[in-house]
């Protein structure tokens, strides 16, 4: 890697979360707002506001949302006001522009990789790199994928994919999906993604766990 891998720690839901991940180290902080799925790291919206003016200035505060369109997205960008959102569902190409129009916040798409080698590459490439030529996105997350579930799974997918993704995509990548202090560093070897995003990794029974946050940016910093 010839850069510092940048660290995410996500499912922010207190100030105590918020200043646990900075204190420990964390170059960005993520909050699971209003999404139409079940997972106990949701908040709303008010409570993101909240939380997303009590990350300092240093640190990128990072909305993560599933829209249903791209008006409903701009309405919680704007209520909100982040740093970055991180679109976590198949917006369309349209609504996708729509954002980027009316938005200056940078954006980030989530892509789910199947946990076995059945992705069809070219297809995932492809759509990767025309958000790309259109100038609709700043960089992209992957993530596991698990039926019935929308992240924060504990699940390492296929890294070859992700691997050959950061091969042949011209945007960062942040890697996600089951990553803790135990396997991040070889995540990384294998990878080399731009940053690494974890959530259930730092946490003990659901409630972030300070010295797992602190292990994590260690392995993170210490990799090579």
């Amino acid at each position: 890697m010839n850069h510092s891998t940048r660290v995410k720690v996500c499912g922010m839901k207190s100030v105590e979360d918020v200043d646990l991940a900075v204190s420990s180290g964390a170059d960005a902080v993520g909050f699971i707002t209003d999404v139409p799925v079940e997972t106990p790291r949701k908040i709303d919206l008010k409570k993101a506001e909240e939380l997303v003016s009590h990350v300092p200035f240093f640190v990128d505060s990072v909305l993560v949302i599933m829209p249903k369109s791209a008006t409903e997205a701009i309405d919680m960008i704007n209520s909100i006001g982040p740093d970055v959102v991180q679109i976590h569902n198949a917006l369309g190409i349209d609504d996708m522009g729509y954002v980027r129009d009316n938005t200056d916040v940078n954006i980030i798409r989530t892509f789910h990789v199947p946990s076995e080698s059945n992705v069809l590459m070219n297809e995932l490439v492809s759509e990767i790199n025309l958000l790309s030529s259109e100038d609709l996105i700043d960089g992209i997350l992957l993530d596991s994928y698990v039926s019935g579930k929308v992240g924060g799974t504990g699940q390492v997918h296929d890294l070859s994919i992700s691997r050959q993704v950061v091969e042949l995509v011209d945007l960062p990548v942040v890697l996600a999906g089951g990553l803790n202090a135990e396997n991040v560093a070889e995540c990384l070897k294998q990878v080399s993604p731009f940053a690494v995003d974890t959530a259930s990794g730092v946490e003990t029974d659901g409630i972030k766990d300070a010295e797992k946050i602190r292990r994590f940016v260690k392995e993170v910093r210490c990799a090579r």
